[in-house]
């Protein structure tokens, strides 16, 4: 398994499942246990917190009435300060609990959605939608990139790894929190493999062949879009197209190949990923307009353009990070939708979306709507979507529904 430095990490005796010997802290919330079965437990709502409490243990929480609420992972450094695991607090969370919680995951892929019919590549642990809040997995081909957003993931990870070489035997792991979970947790950052040393997996959707390689944003694809990809290339046949925020080239290559666009132009201010989607244009024999510029500015040229746009994407980087930077991130999607609209032929296609979960869906259809108005456009939504099936959303925690795919027409 390819991992990142070790760092300041905890010592060996901590990087595993609990040992025999070890007795479970207890915590006490200051209230009554309540209907709410919400899987994150701030920081405020504790009594106190024993002596001695690391990073990633394992904790049993109780009611202020002795009421037992459940078993999860202790945080000290988050405002979250424990991920509930499961409701039942004698259930121990070891290697047959991880194991247990990644065969449901997997059998809901293979069984239920069948994704290998269309692809050999998913997501194979999305967070509390599986029940290990604090952990995303994705599985491209024949390569597992595991991003522990908690620190209890990060401590096992030898042992969360041995269970996924058993599960998908023969596949390559490697291990990228991010970023900023990182930061806020003290797990420490990746360290991207040097020129040369690059792990990619070439991975196929539908009739696509595309490269992957983790060092990029997120996990390196976007495969929370595959869905709101197939229903695009529906769409666009014979159609000038614009993909904004193109990344490699996935929509793109999709609305070429798939869709029989008629033209397809796409922008992105990343160098690299540009240069892996000029390389998935090779690997399709598909023609595409590559284009190296600040959507913003693309967007300007294109007001007044004798032969508009009849399809636009829009699907933007993750804005809206922080809160104290969130009017930014509002204003930034407004003025790039009000720009796109603008762009559009009357009666063109705009599929918008956007990664950010601190923005709800009911916020970004507002942000839509001031967007026509100020565009002086007609925005008619017609379908509304948001990640792919393999993103599942507990009803307990709303919270990992995050991303917004509204498709519309402009006049």
């Amino acid at each position: 398994m390819s991992e990142t430095p070790e760092g300041a990490s905890p010592d060996e005796a901590h990087e595993y499942s609990n040992p025999p010997s070890y007795s479970v802290p207890t915590l006490e919330l200051q209230g009554e246990k309540t209907l709410k079965a919400h899987p994150w437990i701030f920081r405020r709502m504790f009594k106190s917190f024993p002596p001695g409490l690391r990073d990633g243990d394992e904790v049993v929480v109780l009611a202020s009435d002795g009421e037992p609420v459940g078993r999860g992972f202790y945080h000290g450094r988050s405002q979250i300060a424990v991920r509930i695991m499961t409701a039942d607090a004698q259930r121990e969370l070891d290697a047959d609990f991880l194991r247990e919680r990644l065969e449901i995951a997997q059998a809901l892929r293979v069984e239920t959605l069948r994704l290998e019919r269309v692809t050999d590549s998913w997501r194979v642990v999305h967070g509390e939608g599986d029940g290990l809040g604090g952990l995303v997995i994705d599985k491209f081909n024949d390569l597992l990139v595991i991003q522990p957003y908690s620190y209890a993931f990060h401590r096992r990870r030898k042992e969360l790894g041995a269970i996924l070489e058993e599960m998908f035997p023969g596949h390559r792991q490697v291990i990228k929190p991010p970023s900023v979970a990182a930061r806020r947790e003290g797990i420490p950052e990746y360290q991207p493999p040097a020129a040369g040393q690059e792990l990619e997996a070439e991975i196929v959707e539908h009739k696509m062949r595309l490269l992957v390689n983790p060092s990029g944003h997120k996990t390196g694809f976007f495969l929370d879009q595959r869905e709101n990809r197939a229903r695009l290339v529906t769409m666009v046949r014979g159609r000038k197209v614009l993909d904004g925020c193109c990344y490699t080239g996935a929509m793109s290559i999709a609305a070429r190949t798939l869709g029989k666009a008629g033209k397809v132009v796409g922008v992105d201010l990343d160098e690299e990923a540009l240069a892996m989607a000029k390389r998935n244009e090779k690997l399709n024999r598909a023609k595409i307009d590559w284009v190296h510029e600040d959507i913003f500015h693309y967007l300007k040229r294109q007001r007044h353009a004798v032969e508009p746009f009849e399809v636009i994407i829009i699907d933007p980087p993750k804005w809206a990070r922080e809160r104290d930077r969130f009017e930014e991130a509002e204003r930034r999607y407004l003025d790039v939708n009000k720009l796109a609209m603008q762009a559009l032929a009357p009666g063109g296609i705009l599929l918008t979306c956007s990664c950010s979960g601190m923005l709800p869906e009911e916020h970004f259809l507002r942000i839509l709507q001031h967007a026509a108005e100020l565009s002086g456009r007609d925005f008619r939504i017609f379908h509304k979507a948001g990640a792919a099936s393999d993103h599942p959303v507990s009803s307990h925690c709303p919270e990992s529904s995050y991303l917004k795919a509204v498709f519309g027409r402009v006049f």
